[in-house]
Order: structure tokens, then sequence, then C-alpha cells
């Protein structure tokens, strides 16, 4: 692990409390799965009919309607290209180009019901089936995907999260999270937590595993979270007081956002100290830099910050895979760059 210079906003240390979201979005009608992109959040608004997206720049957005839809449900991001699921008969994995103001739906793959929950890794999509209880692929750089299964026997397979080459699997009715690892041809299941009440939603920011629980009463579900690196972890509440979760559930900026019944939620989180983070199969190259940088070990498209030493946010946006990042216009010295909020690497400007 790489120990980086402290500055301003990542000094604070974790704290162990815990207390109430506050309304961001209201007026909704059962959303159900978030995602961020380019410093927006998509909403698949199940009941609605239709994926949605608001500016998480602004403080009371007005959500913008993005694609009139039957029954979406699960999200997936790959480049500019939305994936999304839909249920209730229709059963099928679809995408968007979302460069494209009038964007036209494509199906992807057909005959894929009960699809909760879609996670990309490389130029895979792993799909939940809650009903079928397993874990599915398809590769999407191909037409027409075959469907491969990846693991079976998982009872209420709801939500996915991606941490690195581990694939965390929430199951509903068995009240556990799971995970397993995407390098190992024949995966493992790994039991990671149990005795949790409906877990229905994950999010990870450095080493916590945030994880929305919906088996409490009405007004009193909450979210809690886990540290990765224990083979025992404690559950601690982060958020009390929610009202029927969803797995909608994502962390951009240190604010927690949470999908409910009617609304989307929102909490802030104290910011990760240096130990939370860890550089892990990512680099930097060339470091010291001039002109521009690059990022190995990508497998998907994540969004980047650039801060100064004193913690003052220079540059943001999202890149892909062998892009290149143009740091030509900052003067010599350090800088910090932050990767999906929940990675950051000290990096040298000459």
């Amino acid at each position: 692990m790489n120990h980086f210079y402290s500055f301003g906003i990542f000094l604070f240390v974790s704290l162990n409390i815990y207390s109430q979201a506050t309304d961001f979005v209201t007026g909704l009608n059962q959303p159900q799965d978030l995602l961020v992109y380019e410093g927006e959040l998509y909403i698949s608004e199940r009941n609605a009919n239709r994926i949605i997206k608001v500016d998480l720049s602004v403080p009371d957005p007005i959500p913008e309607v993005v694609l009139s839809v039957v029954q979406p449900w699960g999200l997936a991001i790959d480049g500019t290209e939305l994936y999304f699921s839909q249920v209730q008969g229709i059963n099928t994995i679809s995408k968007i180009d979302l460069s494209d103001p009038n964007p036209t739906p494509i199906v992807v793959v057909e005959n894929v019901s009960s699809a909760f929950d879609l996670e990309m890794y490389g130029n895979e999509l792993y799909i939940a089936q809650f009903g079928l209880d397993r874990i599915i692929k398809i590769d999407i750089s191909i037409l027409n995907p075959p469907i491969v299964e990846v693991i079976n026997g998982i009872e209420t397979p709801y939500a996915l999260e991606l941490v690195e080459d581990d694939l965390y699997i929430a199951t509903y009715v068995e009240d556990k999270v799971l995970k397993i690892d995407l390098t190992d041809p024949n995966p493992i299941v790994i039991n990671v937590i149990s005795n949790l009440l409906l877990p229905i939603g994950l999010a990870h920011r450095g080493y916590e595993l945030h994880i929305a629980e919906a088996g409490q009463s009405n007004g009193q579900d909450r979210i809690s979270k886990i540290d990765m690196r224990n083979s025992n972890p404690v559950r601690e509440t982060v958020v009390n007081g929610l009202y029927n979760p969803t797995q909608g559930l994502e962390i951009y900026n240190d604010v927690l956002y949470i999908a409910e019944n009617f609304k989307i939620s929102k909490f802030e989180l104290p910011p990760l100290s240096i130990s939370d983070f860890d550089k892990e199969k990512i680099n930097v190259y060339p470091n010291p830099a001039s002109d521009f940088i690059q990022i190995s070990g990508l497998r998907n498209t994540v969004n980047y910050s650039i801060y100064s030493i004193s913690g003052a946010i220079l540059e943001k946006g999202i890149v892909k895979k062998n892009e290149k990042i143009n740091v030509q216009d900052l003067s010599a010295g350090i800088y910090f760059l932050i990767l999906n909020e929940s990675k950051i690497i000290k990096v040298i400007k000459e």
C-alpha cells in the first residue's frame, strides 16, 4: 500500500455515527436503480415506465426524461452506452447511447427473466437473475451474445457491486452478502456477511461496502456498512429512518444517494482517511508527467477528479481504457488523481 501526503479534504477519519438522510428528489414512483455518469444521476423509475436523470450539482434538480420504457430495472454503463434490464414479462437487456439527445434503444439480448441488477466487467455484462437464483453473463462485444451461467444455487440474488475483480452479491432472502472472484473460471462463492435484514442494494467507497437493508419496520430501514478487508466484518449503521429502500444506492463526491419508495434521499459521508484508500492494481504513467497521463489496469470507464495538494478540485471528467488525461495546463507540483471517488494516486507534474 502506498502512503500519500496528507491534504485538506482527506484528513478526516470516518466516524462511527449515523443519522437520517435528507430529501434530494421527491415525487417519484418506485425508483429502482441509480447510476452516476458525468455528474448526473440516472434513475430507473420502474412504476413510471421511464429512465430519468438529474444534475447532481443542482440543490433542487428537476428530473429530465431520458427514455420512456416499460418496467426498467437494473442499470450499467460502458463508455457512453447505458445498459438497462426490463422485467415483468419484457425480459430483455437493451442499451442506449447517452451521447444521442434522442436515443433509440437497441435490444442486446432477449429472454432474460428477472434481471434485477447489472454490472460491467471489461466486455462482459454480469446479470443477477433474482427468480432463477443465479448469476449469468454476456459478452457485449459480439452480436447476439450467448448467455453464460457463472454460478447458480444462490438464493434470490438482488444487487451486484464490482470491487476490483470481486463481484459482491446481495442475496435478498438469504440475508447475506456473498462474493466471487471474476478472474477464476470456476469461481467459488465466499460468504462475506450474514444475518442482514433483506439486503437489497450495494455501493462501495474505498474499503467500505454500503448495504441497503429493507427488512426493518416501515420508516426504520437502514444503510449499513462493513470493512471489506476484514474476514469477519462487523456491520455498522450509517443511515436509518428510511422507507423501503430499493437497490438504488450510489456514492458520488462523498454523498450517499439512496432510492426509496417515492424519492431519492442523500446523506453526506465523512471523507475517507488516507488509510482507507489503496492503489491496488491501478497505476498512472508517465509519472512524473509533462503533457498527459494514462491509467493502466482500467477495465471500465471511470470518473476522475484532479485535486491540488491543498484540496482544491481542478479538473474532473471520465476516462476510458487507453485514453489519456491532459495535464499540460497544470503548474509543476504534486497533485492527486481520484478515481470513482474511491482510489487516490499521487501525480507529479513536471
